[in-house]
C-alpha cells in the first residue's frame, strides 16, 4: 500500500526512461505462458538483465524485509527469491479478483454494471436514502457510490456525495459488490475464482475451500472475502491481465475490460505529491510509472501485483509473513525502479529456459 513519499534521483528517471526505448519487447517474439509450473531464463542474462545488479537489489529488498519477490518478463521469470510458493492471505487484493468476475460476468449478460443498486434489492444498515439507491455498480467498481457508512469523524458523512461524484475507498462498495455478484450469478465467489480464473490460468497452489467470509454485521449487511494466494499465482493473475485477459488460445477475461478498467476514473487520489489514480478496482500509478501504462493491485503487507505493459514485465511482492509494516508501498516501488535499472542488455534472440528452481533466501 502507498504510505509516503520518497523522492527519486533524476538519474534514475533518465536510465527508466532510455529502458522503455531500449529494451521493449521485439515485435516477432511469441508470448509465453506458464504451463503446469513456470519456466526461468537459464540466467538472467538472457532476458537482457545483469545478474550482478540484480543481486544488488536483492540485498537491498532484504535491508527492508522483502519476503517474496518476482520479476516475471516476456512470460518466464527473470528472477524470484523468498517464499513464493507458500500460500498467504492476499488481503485488498481480492478487489481486483472481483474486477475479473466481473468483466466475465457483464460479457455473459449475468450482470449490468447500469444496475442501481436499489433496482438490485441491496440492503444497508442503517437503510439507504433514495440518493444512495441510484447508485450504479459501476460507480462500485469505481469506488464512488457515495454510500458511507463510516463511523463520524473517520471518513465522509452520509450523504454528502452524489453516485459517481466522489472517489473513496469505501469497504462498503467493496462488499456490496461480492453480495451483487453472488446474487446475480448463483455462483459462491472463492468457487468463481478457482473455475474462472485460477483453472484457465493454470494456478498451483490456490484452494476454493481456505476462503471464507468475514462478517461484521454490526458495521455492514455485507461480508467481506478472506482469500489466500501464493505469489506464484498472483503472478500468473498479473500475466493474464498484462495480455489482455488471454491465456493461451483462451479469452478468459474480455480484452475490452482489462483496457476499461485499467484507465484512470478518478486521478491523483492520494494527493499531488503521489500521482496514484484508480480505475475499477486496479490502482493505476503515474508520475515515472505513466511511460509503462503500469498499474497495479494492493493488500496489507506491503503486498502488490505490478503490470507494466510497455516493459511486458509482471512483479509480484510480499513484506514479512506476519504483515510486519517494514517495507512502504513506495519502498516496493524503489525496488521495482531498481529492477528495471538491471536491465542492460538485449534479449536473446531464443532465450534459454528451464524450469524454475524455487528459491527460499
Amino acid at each position: 500500500m502507498i504510505c509516503r513519499n520518497i523522492l527519486t534521483p533524476v538519474f534514475v528517471l533518465f536510465f527508466v526512461s532510455l529502458s522503455t526505448e531500449m529494451y521493449a519487447q521485439p515485435g516477432n517474439r511469441s508470448p509465453v505462458y506458464p504451463d503446469t509450473s513456470w519456466m526461468q531464463y537459464a540466467t538472467p542474462e538472457e532476458a537482457g538483465w545483469s545478474s550482478e545488479k540484480i543481486a544488488e537489489v536483492k540485498a537491498y529488498a532484504d535491508s527492508l524485509g522483502s519476503d517474496a519477490v518476482m520479476l516475471v518478463y516476456n512470460g518466464a521469470i527473470v528472477t524470484e527469491w523468498g517464499h513464493n510458493t507458500e500460500v498467504e492471505f492476499i488481503a485488498s487484493i481480492y478487489k481486483s479478483l472481483f474486477n475479473a468476475l466481473y468483466g466475465i460476468a457483464v460479457e455473459e449478460g449475468r450482470i449490468d454494471t447500469s444496475s442501481t443498486i436499489g433496482e438490485l434489492g441491496i440492503q444497508a444498515k442503517p437503510p439507504l436514502s433514495e440518493t444512495e439507491k441510484e447508485a450504479k455498480v459501476i460507480h462500485l467498481l469505481s469506488a464512488s457510490s457515495g454510500v458511507y457508512r463510516m463511523p463520524e469523524g473517520r471518513g465522509p458523512e452520509r450523504g454528502s456525495s452524489q453516485p459517481g461524484e466522489r472517489w473513496y475507498y469505501n469497504s462498503w462498495d467493496f462488499n456490496a459488490l461480492g453480495t451483487i455478484y453472488e446474487e446475480q450469478t448463483g455462483e459462491i465467489i472463492f468457487k468463481a475464482i478457482e473455475q474462472q480464473i485460477a483453472e484457465p490460468t493454470g494456478m498451483e497452489d490456490y484452494d476454493a475451500s481456505w476462503g471464507h467470509y468475514f462478517s461484521q454485521p454490526w458495521r455492514s449487511l455485507h461480508p467481506s472475502y478472506n482469500i489466500w494466494m501464493s505469489a506464484r499465482d498472483l503472478a500468473r493473475f498479473g500475466l493474464l491481465y498484462l495480455r489482455d485477459g488471454q491465456w493461451n488460445d483462451k479469452q478468459v477475461i474480455p480484452s475490452s475490460w482489462v483496457e476499461t478498467s485499467t484507465k484512470p476514473r478518478f486521478r491523483n487520489i492520494l494527493g499531488d505529491n503521489i500521482p496514484a489514480h484508480w480505475g475499477l478496482l486496479w490502482w493505476i500509478r503515474g508520475g515515472e510509472f505513466a511511460r509503462y501504462d503500469a498499474y497495479f493491485a494492493s493488500g496489507v503487507g506491503s503486498q502488490s501485483i505490478w503490470v507494466l505493459p510497455e516493459l511486458d514485465i509482471v512483479f509480484v511482492h510480499r513484506a514479512s509473513r506476519d504483515y510486519n509494516q517494514g517495507v512502504y508501498g513506495l519502498d516496493v516501488e524503489k525496488i521495482l525502479l531498481k529492477l528495471i535499472e538491471a536491465r542492460t542488455g538485449t534479449p536473446a534472440a531464443q532465450p534459454e529456459l528451464m524450469p524454475v528452481q524455487w528459491g527460499e533466501e
